[in-house]
């Protein structure tokens, strides 16, 4: 595996991603081009979770995908988060496609995570990127490449339904009201979605990703929803690996089984390979 570290631009505006490239094994007889995930991390849209990011990629390359970080933008002085995330993401996608000969990836492959507020990001360019006009309006039809589904943990999906707690908060992160509610997005060209929560979510409710998975169903987009009975808020992997020192919360053996649930759903879309 390699480990590349890359700014690049959208909107004239620099951002980093971390990408880990799975290595061609040597004893194979031809070439494999891998899926790949781009994963947004939480954090309440101030900072990243590391929690939710070299952990959830080592697990997704030990998979058999390439794994890349988007450290999108965040509430920074008068700097909303959108658009400008929505256009990382779309130049994230573009820059692996220009990257897919050297990596060996397979561009129609291509997968999106988002946690936590990185949940919304991700949610939000499922709908805006999906539809044309949205597209350009937010800027994106300058980005080469486009997404096959979406895995979101624990998602912010409704700027109104929870989190933030207050409308100056919301403000922060937005003053287009159209990206407030990523479940008003939702068509029936959104991309397929696997979505995992708890129901003692005591930061984000569950009334998040319940809304979006019925619009999703509304719209006869394939979906996969598992709400687990008990949980924090922020359990990335649910195990020790993102545990934090001597907080027993963060174990969690139901939510523990989330990135086998998600990977045996890409195996059934035939964007993962292998059985697990």
């Amino acid at each position: 595996m390699q480990i590349e570290q890359q700014t690049l631009n959208a909107a004239q505006q620099p951002f980093q991603v971390t990408a880990y490239w799975l290595d061609q094994i040597s004893d194979f007889e031809t070439a494999v081009d891998y899926p790949l995930m781009i994963i947004c991390p939480g954090g309440g849209f101030t900072y990243h979770s590391g929690r939710e990011e070299a952990p959830i990629a080592a697990r997704m390359v030990a998979a058999g995908m390439h794994a890349i970080v988007l450290n999108y933008q965040l509430i920074a002085g008068h700097q909303t988060v959108y658009p400008a995330a929505l256009q990382q993401l779309a130049a994230t996608i573009d820059w692996v496609t220009q990257q897919a000969t050297q990596h060996h990836i397979d561009t129609q492959r291509i997968v999106l995570a988002g946690f936590s507020a990185g949940g919304h990001v991700v949610a939000t360019f499922n709908g805006v990127a999906t539809q044309p006009e949205l597209r350009a309006q937010y800027q994106l039809d300058q980005y080469a490449g486009h997404h096959a589904a979406v895995i979101l943990g624990y998602p912010v999906i409704d700027l109104q339904a929870g989190f933030p707690t207050t409308a100056a908060e919301r403000e922060q992160i937005t003053t287009d009201r159209q990206l407030w509610a990523a479940q008003q997005l939702v068509t029936v060209t959104s991309k397929p979605a696997f979505v995992w929560q708890t129901v003692t979510d005591e930061l984000v409710p569950p009334q998040n990703s319940l809304a979006y998975v019925q619009a999703l169903l509304a719209h006869q987009v394939p979906t996969a929803y598992h709400l687990f009975s008990s949980g924090i808020h922020g359990l990335a992997l649910a195990n020790h690996v993102t545990q934090k020192p001597g907080k027993t919360k963060y174990l969690n053996a139901q939510a523990a089984q989330w990135p086998e649930l998600a990977l045996t759903w890409l195996q059934e879309r035939d964007i993962l390979a292998g059985t697990f």
